[in-house]
């Protein structure tokens, strides 16, 4: 009796998740000096996978095998749950939310991006979600220019999860600078980043296919759609408009290529990457350049995509506004200069202007 009561009580646990049924816990120390550390980096082979960290100057390693979780005291409030298995690519279509916060152009600025979103109470100070069921969207190029890339990554690969378990939802899409990285350019990368030390392997490696963040980006869409609004990095040429593509072709069209230079695609690929293409064109903005778009264009671009409101990044604003008549939304404010950032916030089915300082300013068309 006593061995079936305590065989009962074995089985109860491993259905509870007991601690020696859940994948181990790798804690990472948080980053002391910000130019002379990075990391971690997670590269799987099979099963196995490599933790590659930079703490002042050094590198070192320490492999895992199987499914483990990965926490980060300072940039995740809970633990990364990573599998060898890679992720499915994602939906990129969906129901509007009551709330959606949406930021662009972080270039590497965790701190600016943290401190927006605690101010905004997406997150709190724990760094848990606390925006319930509304949902964040991050519009591109997180990659180059700030230190602090990596921690920018995994702090929005952790807030996905710890999202979806709220009934929310994490939008990451790619900008032109992620789409840069995974072909091998490296203009723009930080300079800590290019003197990489001994042991730690190339930036190549550390964003390719096999390595866990790089095989997530590849995941990302080009384009999100929620209701009737449309998130694109850069925007909608008339080149684009003209190739008569679907959301759901530009997305794959763009997911194929990423790797390739614009001079080395074909096909649809080579406008889809090219400046006219949605990670570079800027000719929805007036600060954008010339030509500027026409209003028949932006009738024919919301038509083509079923959608009433376009929100885009790519073009630093004095201030995030709205243009054509509130039917386009500029939102890159500065953050990779230094500027404290604003945000796209769409509550009680209007627009508004979100501050660092934790204020609301109502955008009227």
């Amino acid at each position: 009796m006593k061995v079936m009561f305590r065989l009962l009580l074995v089985f109860m646990a491993l259905a509870q998740g007991c601690a020696w049924a859940r994948p181990p816990r790798i804690v990472v120390p948080p980053v002391a000096q910000i130019a002379t550390s990075d990391g971690p980096h997670v590269l799987w082979k099979g099963s196995e996978a490599t933790l590659y960290q930079v703490r002042d100057g050094r590198a070192s390693q320490k492999v895992v095998q199987g499914a483990f979780d990965l926490l980060l005291p300072g940039i995740t409030g809970q633990p990364v749950s990573l599998t060898p298995e890679p992720q499915k690519v994602v939906c990129f279509a969906h129901e509007k939310p009551a709330k959606i916060l949406a930021v662009s152009d972080v270039h590497g600025r965790f701190d600016s991006l943290l401190h927006l979103l605690q101010a905004q109470h997406v997150v709190d100070a724990e760094l848990h979600w606390r925006f319930g069921q509304g949902q964040l969207v991050i519009v591109g190029d997180v990659m180059d220019r700030g230190p602090q890339v990596t921690e920018s990554y995994w702090f929005l690969r952790g807030l996905e999860q710890a999202a979806k378990k709220s009934g929310g939802a994490v939008h990451v899409i790619l900008g032109n600078h992620e789409a840069m990285l995974l072909a091998g350019d490296t203009r723009y990368v930080n300079s800590k980043y290019l003197a990489a030390p001994t042991g730690l392997p190339a930036l190549s490696v550390l964003y390719g296919p096999t390595s866990e963040l790089g095989r997530w980006l590849r995941t990302r869409p080009a384009m999100v759609r929620l209701g009737d609004i449309l998130f694109v990095h850069g925007g909608i040429s008339p080149e684009v408009l003209e190739l008569g593509l679907d959301l759901h072709q530009i997305n794959l069209g763009i997911a194929n290529a990423l790797g390739l230079s614009p001079k080395e695609a074909w096909g649809d690929a080579a406008v889809l990457l090219s400046s006219k293409g949605p990670l570079w064109y800027r000719g929805l903005l007036p600060e954008g350049g010339s030509p500027q778009a026409t209003e028949d264009h932006i009738t024919r671009v919301l038509d083509h995509f079923k959608v009433r409101t376009l929100v885009v990044g790519h073009t630093t604003l004095p201030a995030l506004g709205g243009f054509h008549g509130g039917r386009v939304y500029g939102i890159d404010a500065g953050i990779k200069d230094g500027n404290p950032g604003e945000a796209w916030l769409w509550a009680g089915g209007k627009a508004w202007r979100a501050s660092a300082d934790g204020g609301r300013v109502l955008l009227v068309p």
